[in-house]
């Protein structure tokens, strides 16, 4: 990729997760472009969504993405990510519709209240996820993709990943635990802010949770992204360390890389390829 307004996005993307770099490396140039700047383009709506504190600004924000998308789908594209995407044949290919799901759904998310329990924090997280699911298949597999388990992989690294970002959750007032979880800590959304032994269980508790969660996931058929399959392996692994840490929230946040991260992605990057639209 070529250096500028789209490379920088895409590299703000790649660089946060070391498994991603490590994919990026059997990535051919053409889906270089399509397959990152689509990541980087749900990124930032999933940054609107979570990191934005005003549910007016958010909607606003969202509902810009909603008409470019519009523009882009029409010829007209504007932000640099839309700009290459809609470039593509491939990806102009993908009805709009789909599109735009995802950003129906993170409008649903904008004022949701706080789970009460772990289940009802995973059928919150359905719909963005089953929308982003539906998404990534069709660009990656095309229109006859099974997408049941990409949605539960995608559910589930979802909710990883509002724990690891606890820190900007917490000071927009968001909580990444659902409350049956604080409660019996006896933690309040703001006792989230500071390290405590009693934050330090809750997430213990949550990582067995969501390891499970995603355990059961990641053994069900079906195809992923090469992308989806590298950050579930991640996170199936820190999970299993936050599960048992002393201080969960570093084992979870903690960088690896090694030979053993990089023939997995390899393994996953024969089985998406052995499975990939041609």
């Amino acid at each position: 990729m070529t250096h500028g307004p789209l490379d920088s996005y895409v590299s703000s993307w790649r660089e946060a997760d070391p498994q991603r770099a490590v994919a990026w490396l059997f990535l051919r140039p053409a889906e270089r472009i399509r397959y990152g700047a689509s990541a980087a383009l749900l990124q930032e709506w999933r940054k609107t969504l979570r990191e934005v504190r005003e549910p007016q600004v958010a909607a606003a924000k969202l509902g810009w993405w909603r008409e470019e998308l519009q523009r882009a789908a029409e010829g007209g594209a504007r932000h640099p990510l839309t700009q290459a995407l809609f470039a593509d044949a491939r990806v102009r290919e993908v009805p709009l519709s789909c599109w735009t799901a995802v950003l129906d759904a993170a409008f649903g998310e904008i004022s949701a209240p706080p789970p009460a329990d772990f289940p009802a924090q995973q059928r919150a997280a359905e719909p963005w996820s089953a929308a982003v699911a539906e998404l990534e298949s069709r660009l990656w597999f095309g229109p006859s993709a099974d997408t049941v388990r990409a949605t539960s992989v995608t559910r589930v690294t979802e909710l990883v990943a509002d724990l690891r970002g606890m820190g900007g959750a917490t000071a927009n007032g968001r909580s990444p635990l659902p409350m049956n979880l604080l409660a019996r800590h006896g933690l309040a959304i703001e006792g989230l802010a500071g390290d405590s032994p009693a934050r330090r269980a809750a997430l213990r508790d949550h990582s067995k949770l969501l390891r499970e969660a995603l355990a059961e996931a990641a053994g069900m058929p079906g195809p992923l992204t090469l992308f989806r399959a590298a950050g579930m392996q991640r996170d199936l692994r820190a999970l299993a360390r936050a599960a048992c840490a002393e201080d969960p929230l570093a084992a979870l946040c903690e960088q690896r890389a090694g030979l053993g991260q990089l023939l997995k992605t390899w393994r996953a990057a024969r089985t998406w390829r052995g499975s990939a639209k041609t």
